[in-house]
C-alpha cells in the first residue's frame, strides 16, 4: 500500500517540518541520521520522482550503519522532544510563537504543529510506505491557518533554530541479564500434528515445551548490535565477573496457529520487561503479538526461522526503547 501526502512546493525545508524535526539554517548539523535524512530530502525533492519513505529510511540507515528501525526510532524521539515543547521548555516555547505571523493566535499556532507532528509520527511509524511530499498546506488546513503564513512560520522556525539539533544524543550502554519464562497455554494437538507433519505425540509436545528456551538465546546474540546495549548475557551465565545493570525478562504468554489447513502459521504473544536488579522495579515493559507470513508449514516443518522473526521483532522493540531519550 502507498500513501500520499500532497504539498506545497518541494524542498528539504518543509520536510524538516513535517517530521517537525528542526534543523539550524546556519552551521553543521551534527546528529548524523537527521543530517543525512536531510541531504537524501534535498537531493529527492529537487527531482521529478516521487519520494518513497520506505526507500529513504533503508538509504539513512546504510549511510549511517543502522538499521531501518534505529532511523525510524531516533527520528521518532527527536519528534517527541518537539511535541512537547510547550509543556517542557516555556521558554523555548515563547521563542516558537515570536515567530509566527501576527495574525496567528498561540492556538493556530499548537494546531498547526500538532498537526505537522500528527502527519510525521504516521509516516515514521507506518508499516505502508508513504511518497512524501511536504504537507505543509495539509497541515495548514487542517490548522485552520492560511497556506502562506504556514509557510513563512514553518521557514522562520527552521531558520531560527529552536531546537538544538547540534549534538547527536547517544544512550549510555547498560550491561543485560536476560532471563525467560513460558506461561502455561492450551494448544490443541491437531495443529501440532498439520505443521510438524508427524503424528508422534511426544515429539510435537516437547517441540513447544518452554518456548523461552528457543527465544532467549537468539535474542542475546542480537541484543549487542543495539547502541544502548553493553553486553547481554544469559541469566544461568551470570557470574561474579558480570554485573548486569538490568533484567531483560521475555515472557512467551502464548504459541498458537492461524492459516488454513495447507498452511499453518505459527503466532506467539509476547511480553519484554526490564528490570533494575538492584531496586526490583520494571522500567519498561512491551508486549507483542506475531503471526508469521513467510514460515507456514506450507514452506516448512520446523518453528527456528520463527523463532528468528520473534527475536528480530524483541530486538526492534528493545532497541527502540534505548534510542529514545
Amino acid at each position: 500500500m502507498t500513501c500520499t501526502l500532497t504539498g506545497m512546493n518541494r524542498t528539504a525545508l518543509t520536510l524538516c517540518l513535517l517530521w517537525a524535526i528542526p534543523c539550524l539554517a546556519t552551521g553543521v548539523v551534527q546528529d548524523t541520521v537527521l543530517q543525512e535524512t536531510l541531504v537524501l530530502l534535498d537531493e529527492r525533492l529537487a527531482g521529478a520522482d516521487p519520494v518513497h519513505a520506505a526507500r529513504l529510511f533503508e538509504d539513512v540507515a546504510g549511510r549511517t550503519s543502522r538499521t531501518t528501525q534505529q532511523v525510524r526510532h531516533h527520528l521518532q524521539a527527536r519528534l517527541d522532544e518537539f511535541g512537547g515543547l510547550r509543556d517542557t521548555d516555556p521558554t523555548v516555547w515563547k521563542e516558537v510563537l515570536d515567530l509566527r505571523a501576527k495574525s496567528m493566535s498561540e492556538r493556530q499556532v499548537k494546531r498547526l504543529l500538532r498537526e505537522l507532528t500528527g502527519i510525521s509520527d504516521r509516516v515514521l511509524g507506518a508499516d505502508s510506505d508513504y511518497l512524501v511530499g511536504t504537507g505543509i498546506r495539509w497541515a495548514a488546513y487542517e490548522a485552520r491557518v492560511p497556506e502562506d503564513e504556514a509557510g513563512t512560520f514553518a521557514r522562520y522556525l527552521v531558520a531560527h533554530g529552536v531546537i538544538d539539533t547540534t549534538t547527536e544524543w547517544v544512550p549510555e550502554p547498560v550491561g543485560l541479564m536476560v532471563s525467560g519464562w513460558t506461561d502455561p497455554y492450551e494448544l490443541g494437538l491437531i495443529p501440532l500434528y498439520g505443521f510438524f507433519d508427524t503424528d508422534e505425540e511426544a515429539y510435537v509436545r516437547e517441540a513447544v515445551r518452554d518456548v523461552q528456551r528457543f527465544v532467549v538465546p537468539r535474542a542475546v546474540r542480537r541484543l549487542p548490535a543495539s547502541r544502548g546495549v553493553l553486553y547481554a548475557v544469559r541469566d544461568r551465565n551470570v557470574n561474579a565477573l558480570i554485573d548486569p545493570r538490568f533484567n531483560l525478562r521475555i515472557t512467551v504468554q502464548s504459541l498458537r496457529f492461524s492459516g488454513t489447513n495447507t498452511d499453518l502459521l505459527p503466532c506467539m504473544d509476547v511480553n519484554v520487561s526490564l528490570i533494575d536488579i538492584d531496586t526490583e522495579v520494571t522500567t519498561w515493559q512491551t508486549t507483542l503479538s506475531h503471526c508469521t507470513q513467510e514460515h507456514g508449514s506450507a514452506t516448512t516443518n520446523e518453528l527456528d526461522d520463527f523463532y528468528e522473526e520473534i527475536a528480530d521483532l524483541i530486538y526492534e522493540r528493545v532497541d527502540g526503547h534505548f534510542e529514545t531519550r
